[in-house]
């Protein structure tokens, strides 16, 4: 269990070693030249990102937008899925969180220009449930120059990422050298559901200008501007950039979902052949999306000399999204359930015999998820020591308009279906010969509606002095900094009370049914939203808009951050040691929602406050074997805070049952914080090509996990009553260990026009062990142990390519293994994320220097994504959104 942990402590205490004698070897030897230091920025071309790769003294991958540009991602996240030891996690047919080496999204650091990127929305996070993963589609590529992944963190760097952070790089107008204006204009089709799009549009522009005797002077226009005398010895000390950039699609989404009976008093009824297969509902569910993505910011630069710098930068992005879901449902087919747990099957045992509720409901909802970043700083040099500072702006918001639901019923009719197989396509028959396109049979029964408003803000300083001590040599840098974090949350859901639902036949109200999934099931009758809008707007004098006080929550989190580290070359070694001090102040206030033994509710405001300390050092030490070959071993450590949903959420008491349910989060929780081993080889080859393998092993302290405590007398909630409790707690330990192989090269050695091919690829390893469930709370009354949530134990990426004569074609896969979702009482009743293997096309001509055409196919193996429930034959969701096309134009001047 610890060997890898092991061998990995011990190749460090090997390399220490080998460092200490190499020093006293090499003590005499000519020092190396001073350097800056590295900023951990990705720069557009793919070359100079790979070259930043080379010189870091971590463990980092840098993807530029040159790279990014060469496949046909929507968004950051899906950008970021291309990179070694990242997996994609998506949603509604695009990508939307990421995993960093098997860690779950809400345990890994994200920001956007150095500013720490919030998340717009605790409540829809991927995999742990923490309500801290940031939700990198709200990002578009066009506005980011590229990416940063680091996965062993400096002292400099937020001490958030047990996994990894990923750095955004904005547009910057730091080093525009002539002016640019560049531009993409396209348009597509997606066939599922016959809509148009996706839209995309995208410009952006600068120069770098200065004022001189004769006007004004534009650097790369003319002549170069000679120097002047002074501290503005800068002629064009001006730079700017702007970007803009817009995406519409109409994605469509065909679903079938289910749920079985999972009933706990029937021993291991998950695993009961195929009575571990009945039903109690099934779902089908057809969707309508229509998202805008949106994204505009730029940067202002003042750079008087080669010493001093200055800027301010903001940036805008996000998307607003409506949604038509019209579904179908089966409900209450758990009801021919018998005493011993069984449900009755036809002759023969392959189909169950059921009666079912059907139901056709509506979701009309509209949402925008917002990101913005504001920065002011600058940079002052004098010879070799330099002071760094800015102060920022950091806001996230979550805004529901509006989320309309309407439900029709029919009377209840018997069923017979058969789920035999691996389950991804069951049969349904009506005996009774009901018709579930016949609007006819429905009439109303329930109209709602929602609305939220969540804001996540927060301002925060830094500043960061860098010093050359010459101790050992030239090469010696001390580096020390302080950053002040002060963030505020809040999530305010609203519920519309006081709705009439009138007397109405689904018949008045609907328009023809669809037949949907390639024509296997029908989605009944397409529900009116607009004649669901037209009742509510009628009643608007009478309707009420109350706080949701199960949902309710404000966070406040203040960090106060302080760090020293110092690096040196000795010879072929380089080395980096350092620690940084975070303490955090936090106050939480959430709802004790109370429903009395006459069964009667109300709600109280309740705050807790948290402040904890916490170091983290890091030891780094890198080795160049050859010209361009690389070794390094590394010791790091982080932290991830306790998340929004895991400690803030609303409390609910019921004292009308016995024992006593409570349901709440956990205000005591400590934060999980992480030790992690690293060693890699890197190898750079010509044209940003480049060999790697890695190995790493993170070793983690208070992980968290949902837990269901059965017989507690002593709960605050409760004192003194019998109650069983759901809830989070911290465990002691647990761990994800693996390896990584990357591999890039173009074939330029081969004799034309074959020069142009060439393959891309990488590959990831992960283990991790959890304890899913200790003996108290599983069905089994066992311990139950597994992977952590999010984990893909295989992840990998190839592409095979040709760019040469102006042409560049890519045709690239992507594989993520199964991971855990979520956790479900019991490892037979998890939730499980299935693997998923896309096949992508892209592909560009460049007509003339300026002018360029595309063409891309998404999605070309028509992947699902799909769920299932404990075993791969037990499918509880499978989303099919078929092939996305697109064709543009892209002109650069």
């Amino acid at each position: 269990m610890t060997s890898l942990r092991f061998s990995v402590g011990l190749i460090t205490s090997v390399s220490a070693l080998a460092l200490a004698q190499a020093a006293m070897a090499d003590a005499a030897a000519p020092s190396s030249a001073p350097v800056d230091e590295v900023v951990v920025t990705a720069p557009r071309q793919e070359d100079k990102a790979r070259a930043r790769q080379e010189e870091a003294p971590n463990i980092i991958d840098v993807q530029s937008a040159e790279t990014i540009a060469k496949y046909p991602d929507f968004n950051a996240a899906e950008a970021l899925g291309r990179i070694p030891g990242v997996s994609l996690s998506s949603d509604t047919g695009e990508g939307r969180f990421v995993n960093i080496r098997g860690i779950d999204a809400n345990l890994n650091g994200a920001t956007y220009g150095g500013v720490v990127l919030l998340n717009t929305n605790a409540g829809g996070t991927a995999a742990g449930g923490g309500g801290r993963a940031v939700e990198f589609d709200t990002i578009p590529t066009g506005a980011i120059d590229g990416i940063v992944v680091t996965k062993t963190r400096l002292p400099d760097q937020e001490g958030e990422g047990l996994g990894g952070s990923v750095e955004l790089t904005p547009r910057s107008a730091a080093h525009i050298t002539e002016p640019f204006a560049e531009g993409t204009l396209g348009w597509g089709y997606e066939p599922l559901h016959g809509h148009t799009g996706p839209f995309d549009g995208e410009l952006a522009f600068g120069a770098r200008f200065g004022l001189g005797d004769h006007g004004l002077i534009v650097e790369g226009v003319g002549e170069k501007a000679p120097a002047r005398v002074g501290w503005l010895s800068n002629p064009t000390p001006f730079s700017f950039v702007l970007n803009v950039s817009r995406r519409d699609d109409r994605r469509a989404v065909d679903d079938l979902e289910e749920s079985y009976i999972d009933d706990t008093s029937v021993p291991a009824k998950a695993d009961a052949g195929i009575q571990g297969k009945a039903f109690s509902g099934v779902d089908f569910r057809r969707y309508d999306y229509h998202r805008r993505r949106f994204g505009y910011g730029g940067e202002f630069d003042f750079e008087p000399n080669d010493d001093h710098t200055y800027y301010v930068r903001a940036s805008i992005a996000g998307y607003t999204e409506a949604v038509h879901k019209n579904f179908y449902l089966l409900r209450n087919l758990d009801g021919a359930e018998q005493a011993d747990g069984s449900v009755p099957t036809a002759p023969g045992g392959s189909a169950f015999l059921a009666t079912a509720t059907p139901e056709e409901t509506l979701t009309d909802e509209q949402e925008t998820h917002r990101n913005q970043v504001y920065v002011v700083g600058g940079r002052d040099r004098w010879d070799d020591n330099q002071v760094d500072y800015h102060a920022a702006y950091s806001r996230a918001t979550f805004a529901v308009g509006y989320n309309i639901g309407a439900k029709f019923v029919a009377p209840t009719t018997s069923v017979a279906y058969n789920n035999a197989g691996d389950g991804n396509f069951p049969t349904f028959s009506y005996p009774s010969g009901f018709n579930p396109n016949t609007a006819s049979a429905y009439n109303l029964s329930s109209i709602t509606n929602s609305d939220e408003h969540d804001v996540d803000e927060e301002y925060s300083y830094a500043a960061n002095l860098l010093l050359a001590t010459h101790w050992i040599n030239d090469s010696d840098r001390l580096k020390m900094g302080v950053e002040v974090r002060l963030r505020d949350k809040t999530v305010n859901p609203y519920i519309w009370d006081g709705i009439v639902d009138p007397t109405l036949n689904l018949a008045d109200a609907s328009g023809p049914a669809n037949t949907y999934y390639n024509g296997l099931y029908p989605n009944g009758p397409f529900i009116n939203r607009y004649a669901i809008r037209g009742i509510l707007d009628g009643q608007a004098s009478t309707i009420s808009n109350d706080l949701d006080t199960t949902g309710f929550f404000t966070a406040d989190e203040d960090i106060y951050a302080g760090y020293l580290q110092y690096s040196t070359d000795i010879g072929k070694w380089n080395f980096l040691a350092g620690a940084r001090v975070e303490a955090t102040q936090a106050k939480y206030t959430t709802y004790q929602n109370v429903t009395d033994a006459a069964g009667d509710n109300s709600a109280e405001l309740f705050t807790r406050r948290d402040n904890y300390t916490n170091v983290f050092p890091t030891v780094q030490a890198k080795y160049t074997i050859a010209p361009n070959l690389i070794a390094r071993a590394i010791f790091s450590t982080g932290i991830s805070r306790p998340g929004f949903e895991q400690v803030a959420a609303a409390a609910s008491v019921d004292f009308s049952n016995s024992p006593v349910i409570i349901n709440r989060g956990n205000p005591n929780l400590k934060p999980i914080t992480g030790d992690s081993f690293d060693l890699s080889i890197e190898y750079y080859l010509p044209n940003g090509g480049i060999i790697e393998a890695g190995l790493f092993d993170k070793e983690f302290s208070n992980y968290i996990v949902p837990r269901v405590q059965h017989g507690v007398n002593n709960d605050p909630l409760a004192p003194g009553q019998l109650a069983d409790v759901t809830t989070f707690l911290n465990i002691s330990s647990a761990y994800a260990r693996g390896a990584e192989f990357a591999y890039h090269q173009k074939f330029d050695f081969l004799p034309g026009p074959f020069d142009g091919l060439g393959v891309e690829a990488n590959l990831t390893l992960v283990d991790s062990r959890i304890l899913e469930y200790d003996a108290a709370t599983s069905i089994t009354g066992t311990n139950q142990y597994g992977l952590l949530p999010g984990t893909s134990k295989v992840t990998w990426n190839l592409a095979g390519f040709y760019e040469a004569h102006g042409i560049q074609l890519r045709l690239s896969s992507e594989y993520v293994s199964h991971s855990l979702f979520g956790l479900g009482g019991d490892k037979a009743l998890d939730t499980i994320q299935d693997d998923r293997l896309t096949l992508d096309f892209t592909s560009s001509y460049q007509i003339t220097h300026n002018w360029s055409v595309y063409f891309n196919a998404k999605n070309l193996l028509n992947t699902p994504l799909r769920y299932y429930e404990g075993s791969p034959d037990r499918p509880i969701q499978r989303e099919f959104y078929d092939v996305t096309y697109e064709a543009g134009v892209k002109a650069r001047f």
